[in-house]
C-alpha cells in the first residue's frame, strides 16, 4: 500500500482539459497547443512520467529525456522505450529507482518529481497522492470524451499563471497551478 506521507519523491499531476473536464477521446489529442507542449516538456524533462497504455499508444513513442513508465494490465506487452509495470505501487517504485539511478550517474535529472501523465484511469488511481496539479484549461466545445476526475474545490488552492486568447487554430487556454490545502 502506498502512503502519501511516505512517498520518497513528490507526485505531481499534469493535465490539459476543457471546461467539462474532457481530456481526450481515448486515441488522440483534441486540440493543438504549441505553447502547452513546450511548457509540458520544460516541466517534465528529467522526470519520470506515469501513464496508461492508451496514453502511451496516443503518443506513439517514448518521450525523450524522461522515464516513460506505462501501467498496464497486460503481462506480455513491452514496447521499446517503455518501463512496463502492472501496479501503481510498482510504477512509483520504478520512478523512484529511475530518479536515484539518474542522479547517481549525473544524467539529466533536474528535479526530484514524478508526474502523473494520464489518462483518466491513471489520474483516478494516483490523484489522491498528489499535492500539486499543473493544469491547462482549454476552451474547446465538446461534451463527450474521456473525463478527468472531479475535484473537490475546497481541497485546492488555485492560481492562474497565464492566459492566452484564441489565435488561428489555437483555442483559448490558460495555465493553472493547483496546490492541495492540507
Amino acid at each position: 500500500m502506498i502512503n502519501k506521507k511516505n512517498l520518497k519523491n513528490p507526485l505531481f499531476c499534469i493535465v490539459a482539459m476543457n471546461e467539462d473536464r474532457i481530456i481526450g477521446d481515448g486515441k488522440n489529442l483534441l486540440w493543438h497547443l504549441p505553447g502547452d507542449l513546450k511548457r509540458l516538456k520544460k516541466m517534465t524533462m528529467g522526470s519520470p512520467l506515469i501513464m496508461g497504455r492508451k496514453t502511451w499508444d496516443s503518443i506513439g513513442r517514448p518521450l525523450p529525456g524522461r522515464a516513460n513508465i506505462v501501467l498496464t494490465k497486460s503481462i506480455s506487452w513491452s514496447p521499446a522505450g517503455a518501463i512496463v509495470v502492472n501496479s501503481f505501487k510498482d510504477a512509483i517504485n520504478k520512478a523512484d529507482e529511475w530518479i536515484d539511478l539518474n542522479i547517481q550517474i549525473n544524467q539529466n535529472v533536474t528535479q526530484k518529481k514524478i508526474f502523473l501523465f494520464g489518462g483518466a484511469e491513471i489520474y483516478k488511481i494516483g490523484l489522491k497522492y498528489c499535492n500539486n496539479i499543473e493544469m491547462t484549461k482549454v476552451k474547446f466545445n465538446t461534451k463527450t470524451g474521456i473525463k478527468f476526475p472531479k475535484l473537490n474545490d475546497k481541497d485546492w488552492e488555485k492560481t492562474k499563471l497565464e492566459h492566452y486568447f484564441a489565435t488561428n487554430d489555437v483555442p483559448e487556454h490558460s495555465f493553472w497551478h493547483y496546490k492541495r490545502i492540507v
